[in-house]
């Protein structure tokens, strides 16, 4: 499969069946609606009130549903009694005959909504009286300790009282200081990183003495309080108690609302939908009573939306048409189930580019097969895929979420393949015999370990030689045939000429005691000669050729640097071997906790402790293996892949009202 091929349409209709015909275009849908070409004035003049009136009602409406999904939340623990959270929690089908009638509930709705902007005021007075008081039994904390009443601290009419705080380092500095007034006393009350005490001094010295007592840092208290802290304190902790009781009784009636949250969500949603048609609308030529709108669709739908809008009205003419070179059509791909799993890892770099081959196929080949290679276990593969299928299962809808975990489970099956391949089951060999030499040095020697570090090395050449054919494939859809060949199946030829000519050569040079089978010894020394001329002759066609677009010096420094270029190419392949050294890890920390566990087994408590260590070594390993497999199979197809051919930048088709907040419809 590829790219869908997209043709552009043309509606004209009556003004007063806009809305008719934007919600028949919704619900097939499978048009994207864009702006239409601006003429004389002519685009529909923008109705500023009614946007305004619906963006108020979509916010205060999503304002609801946080804010009694928060209440939600809160209430966890707490022997309230609720329906059905499922809907305060997760997005939910909905057909569209019943999105398109929830306007009818829409004055029962608005009042939840007016009752939910009272509890949540309550509740935000309530906080604020919560904060204040709390604030006030800490300011009150250093108090405790006193015996007295804050009123007891009076002056009299020769004396003063001041009652506070200081810093603990600047008490002994205030009693040195006291000595130069014998008419004060100080009383401390207690000492801690804060000491509270009261100065009681002669009226005459009191002035001069407060003065020095605010260079100490003296802060003093406020409080004129019939109570003593501790008294106050509790008083306060009552009041906050009694606050809580009533944010509970609040936070009751806020979940009596649960019920409408379903409903919430649908009329949310519709707000949503009906600004989208606002937007779109003010991009539409009009007349007095007609109006004009264009969009994208895919070619095998026109017939489905020309039925469609016919049944809507017999008032309307539509016209389908090419898109033209000049236009940048949405990107909408099309493949097989398994391939489309994989989508979105391409997505997630760039979507592609309209006009360019569809690399989803090929990205599917190489993400899956490196995956296997990097986990390469029959164990580890099976539970890929039960824990991969089970999660994808959990989620209804095809999204990203959903599609990573398929990817993880198809994952699975090439683990297993190449499990059976290198003879591996949670690291132990059950097999008879092995297909492929073992990676780890002890149990497959050097020249194991050097023929999979070039078989790792190999797919790498493998594909960035795809990637060029990619490119080449991308030049002749736009009618570039010279570029085509010089900058994407001249470097195909020259990685064919460079395996033929390199193969002997790597193989006696990293594996000096491996033997060869004849046939392909003789094969490949045959098809030296032919490789070295096949890969010298692509170097230097494209030394010549890859500066004709340029002039004077740039031919020749173009030239040179596509020579150079090949100090970039080695070290993309070079880049594979992660895929060797992300096997090679894993099996090695798969045998260690093997033999970490058997040696533990010896003894009689061991056979308790021996297989945990076993077990969570593995999920410890296959939790590490899988994310590492992820990233770095991602990380070789967007930078060593991707880099070769791949053009993106595409526009996502996004049919209108196609994103929703919080349904799924169902046509």
């Amino acid at each position: 499969m590829a790219i869908v091929e997209m043709a552009k349409i043309k509606c004209i209709g009556l003004a007063y069946q806009k809305e008719a015909i934007l919600n028949t275009l919704h619900k097939i849908g499978c048009v994207e609606i864009f702006a239409t070409e601006e003429r004389e004035n002519t685009f529909l003049t923008a109705n500023d009130k009614e946007k305004e009136e619906i963006t108020e009602k979509y916010q205060s409406t999503k304002k609801t549903i946080d804010f009694i999904s928060d209440a939600l939340e809160k209430a966890k623990g707490k022997p309230y009694e609720i329906a059905d959270t499922k809907p305060l929690t997760s997005n939910f089908f909905v057909s569209y005959e019943d999105f398109i009638a929830i306007p009818n509930k829409e004055i029962e709705l608005s009042y939840a909504v007016y009752k939910s902007g009272e509890y949540a005021d309550a509740l935000l007075t309530k906080k604020t009286e919560k904060v204040k008081l709390n604030n006030l039994c800490a300011q009150l904390e250093p108090y405790k300790d006193l015996k007295e009443k804050f009123s007891d601290y009076k002056d009299t009419k020769t004396t003063k009282v001041v009652l506070g705080t200081i810093k603990s380092e600047n008490l002994q500095q205030l009693k040195a200081r006291l000595e130069n007034y014998p008419l004060s006393e100080l009383i401390v009350y207690s000492e801690k990183s804060v000491s509270v005490i009261a100065i009681v001094s002669e009226i005459t010295e009191s002035d001069k003495l407060f003065i020095e007592l605010n260079e100490l840092g003296f802060t003093k208290c406020i409080f004129t309080f019939e109570a003593t802290a501790q008294e106050k304190i509790a008083e306060l902790k009552n009041e906050i108690k009694s606050i809580e009781t009533e944010e509970d009784e609040i936070l009751k009636s806020v979940l009596d609302n649960t019920a409408y949250i379903k409903d919430l969500k649908i009329l949310c949603d519709f707000y949503k939908f009906k600004l989208e048609k606002i937007t779109a609308s003010e991009n539409f030529r009009c007349t007095d009573k007609t109006f004009i709108l264009e969009g994208y669709l895919p070619s095998e739908d026109r017939e489905k939306v020309e039925n469609a809008l016919k049944e809507t009205t017999e008032a309307v003419f539509i016209e389908f048409s090419e898109p033209l070179d000049t236009d940048n059509p949405p990107t909408l791909t099309k493949n097989l189930k398994l391939v489309h799993q994989t989508e979105f890892i391409t997505d997630m770099y760039s979507v592609p580019d309209y006009r360019e081959k569809d690399p989803n196929n090929i990205v599917f080949f190489f993400f899956m097969l490196f995956m296997g290679v990097i986990m390469a276990d029959i164990g580890y593969g099976l539970l890929m895929i039960v824990v991969g299928l089970m999660l994808a299962r959990k989620i209804p809808v095809d999204n990203g979420a959903k599609k990573l975990w398929n990817v993880i489970a198809i994952g699975g099956v090439f683990a297993i393949i190449f499990g059976v391949l290198f003879n591996s089951l949670f690291g132990f060999a059950v097999l008879p015999f092995n297909i492929l030499p073992s990676p780890v040095p002890s149990v497959g020697g050097r020249n194991g370990l050097m023929t999979i570090l070039l078989g790792c090395l190999g797919l790498g050449v493998l594909q960035i030689a795809v990637g060029y054919l990619y490119k080449g494939i991308n030049c002749f859809r736009k009618g570039k045939l010279l570029d085509g060949i010089l900058d994407g199946i001249v470097w195909v030829i020259f990685f064919i000429g460079f395996i033929f000519a390199g193969f002997n050569f790597l193989i006696g040079y990293l594996m000096p005691d491996a033997t060869l089978p004849y046939g392909i010894y003789n094969f490949f020394n045959k098809m030296t000669k032919p490789g070295l001329i096949m890969a010298g002759g692509a170097i230097g066609l494209e030394a010549l050729l890859t500066g004709r677009y340029e002039k004077g010096f740039g031919k020749f420094s173009k030239g040179f640097g596509a020579v150079y270029g090949l100090i970039s190419i080695f070290s993309d392949i070079l880049s594979y071997a992660r895929l060797f050294g992300l096997m090679l890890s894993g099996m090695i920390i798969a045998q260690t906790f093997n033999d970490l566990g058997l040696n533990l087994m010896g003894s009689p408590i061991g056979l308790v402790f021996g297989p945990l260590v076993i077990l969570l070594g593995h999920v410890f390993n296959i939790a590490m293996g899988v994310l590492g497999a992820y990233i770095h199979d991602s990380r070789l197809q967007y930078i060593e892949f991707f880099s070769k051919f791949y053009t993106g930048e595409g526009e996502p088709f996004v049919p209108l009202g196609s994103k929703l907040d919080y349904i799924y419809l169902t046509k």
